[in-house]
């Protein structure tokens, strides 16, 4: 099955994005993340790469701030290109990166898994016709590989993971049994910057196995994958982690972790201050270390035994989420690892139905696929909420199976 691209996800918000980049008397364009942009700088953006081009046919010697400034306005594959010109161009790069609005950690969507219906339900035992869903939020999002097809080679694929622009997917084909492989894909340059093949488990009371990914861009050959495995021997539970580093091509050794740790697989993790953090069934942390292959555990706040939990990152900092039965939302915030001391930052009440939600990595946004598949945002600051899409029927997003939503910030380096 085709993966569903963004045609299905994309309702009224993408035409009025589409109307306004195309007017000239429309001044300000609002994404979902908060920020502003000029629609009158698309032309700007137009008119620097033409210059460009130019310069570089006619051999002119230019001063470094000129090169800079051009630099800095060009979208990705211009900006790529052109730093190739020469190798001064080159080494004044790296200082109109840091200067390009295109590059600025800005949301341009979300990712989410598909699974087949079956009676009108969403068939979550299925092992074929899995794929990708993409809901787009920004212009320059289409020139992100949302689908897949150019780059991974397999019959079905899901994100597993995402962090910080690269996602974590499995990928296996039709009649492969249970053998499947793991790429590190960064969809923004389209390239594969690693695969794992997984074979068959070999232990039939395996009952789960997990994975996470961790990736911190200011050191890029430090790439890893965290697996979470445990099964049941004689009545008897074991909970395991290894990593995988990027860097080695190795697996680390296999740690065992306490007895009756073990990590709640359809709540999705997070990556913060250089640890994956996962949930536990006994609604604690568990944060590891991939770089020393160690972990430690933090108590979170009290919830009621019926809550929803979830855990997230935004602005550098990790929250712990709870929903209850009287659809009242809270965030609290852990101010320090070390003193493992939370500060309650945000309640909001009469919520919808919430079946997943997912924070902004940079903003107070919080997004929330709730009852019909609706997608929308949540100003954490004033409670304003704005309607999105609504996802495919299809779409995997229920708080008590493997669904999972990934706000999509891209790296492009």
């Amino acid at each position: 099955m085709a993966p569903i691209s963004a045609q299905r996800s994309e309702p009224r918000r993408s035409k009025r994005l589409k109307s306004k980049m195309a007017s000239d008397h429309e001044l300000l364009q609002t994404k979902p993340d908060g920020s502003a942009t000029c629609a009158s700088t698309h032309c700007t953006t137009q008119r620097k790469n033409k210059m460009a081009r130019i310069i570089v046919q006619s051999d002119v010697t230019l001063p470094d701030d000129v090169v800079i400034e051009i630099l800095s306005w060009l979208p990705p594959k211009p900006f790529f290109r052109f730093k190739c010109v020469s190798k001064s161009w080159c080494a004044l790069s790296s200082v109109a990166y840091d200067l390009n609005k295109h590059f600025q950690p800005t949301a341009h969507g979300l990712f989410y898994n598909t699974l087949p219906m079956e009676a009108g339900e969403v068939d979550y035992f299925s092992t074929n016709a899995s794929s990708v869903g993409f809901v787009n939020f920004s212009a320059e999002a289409s020139e992100v590989d949302n689908t897949f097809n150019i780059s991974l080679d397999s019959d079905n694929l899901k994100v597993v993971d995402c962090c910080n622009g690269l996602l974590l997917v499995k990928g296996w084909d039709l009649g492969s049994g249970h053998d499947s492989d793991l790429y590190v894909y960064n969809p923004a340059i389209q390239n594969i910057l690693a695969v794992w093949h997984i074979p068959p488990l070999k232990h039939l009371s395996r009952f789960y196995e997990a994975f996470s990914l961790a990736f911190d861009p200011c050191v890029q050959s430090q790439i890893h994958v965290v697996c979470f495995t445990g099964w049941c021997k004689e009545g008897v539970e074991y909970n395991y982690f290894q990593t995988f580093s990027f860097k080695t091509g190795k697996w680390k050794s296999t740690k065992k972790l306490g007895h009756g740790v073990r990590i709640i697989t359809y709540v999705q993790g997070t990556f913060v201050e250089g640890r994956v953090h996962r949930l536990t069934t006994r609604k604690e942390i568990l944060s590891i270390d991939p770089n020393r292959c160690s972990y430690q555990k933090t108590q979170t706040p009290h919830s009621h035994p019926s809550s929803h939990v979830y855990i997230g990152q935004s602005q550098g900092l990790l929250n712990f989420l709870t929903f209850d039965n009287n659809l009242k939302l809270s965030i609290w915030t852990l101010k320090s690892f070390d003193s493992q001391e939370w500060v309650l930052k945000h309640q909001l009440s009469r919520m919808n139905s919430v079946k997943n939600l997912v924070m902004h990595p940079g903003n107070n946004i919080l997004f929330v696929a709730s009852q019909h598949n609706r997608l929308t945002s949540v100003d954490l600051n004033t409670g304003k909420e704005e309607e999105l899409c609504i996802l495919p029927r299809g779409a995997v997003l229920s708080h008590t199976s493997p669904g999972c939503i990934w706000v999509y910030m891209p790296y492009y380096l």
